[in-house]
């Protein structure tokens, strides 16, 4: 089985850096002017419960964010963001690696009249160089 890890460029998680800074800063600043209203004047609990939890939500989820694309930054090969197994059966290395089916494959393509036989002879020989 193969993996394939998709990563951030490191131009794009300056640029995000950039962006998440700001939106830490107003995400700090709704809170203290918002926040000073609806604790100040604000009767209903249940509304300061659930402003305090969209910070708290809002805040983490920036900072998990920066903390990311610093990372991805400072190591030299990046920081994974996704992380995809292949199934080695269905790749195009399995056909790669298995030269009896490129062969049969060949045959097929030759037979139906889609290659022309100096072709397939060209490509015969190609895969019969090749380690096994």
């Amino acid at each position: 089985m193969g993996q394939v890890s998709l990563k951030p460029s490191k131009p794009l998680s300056v640029g995000m850096l950039i962006a998440l800074i700001f939106m830490l800063l107003f995400g700090v600043a709704f809170a203290v002017l918002v926040g000073e209203e609806i604790y100040g004047y604000g009767d209903e609990p249940a509304l300061k419960v659930l402003f305090s939890l969209f910070m708290a939500v809002w805040i983490g989820g920036v900072l998990f964010m920066i903390i990311y694309h610093f990372l991805n930054i400072k190591r030299t090969k990046g920081l994974s963001f996704i992380e995809i197994e292949e199934d080695s059966g269905s790749s195009m290395e399995t056909a790669m690696k298995d030269p009896i089916q490129r062969l049969r494959d060949l045959e097929a393509l030759k037979r139906d009249k889609l290659i022309s036989a100096s072709e397939y002879e060209m490509k015969r020989k190609e895969i019969m160089n090749e380690k096994w």
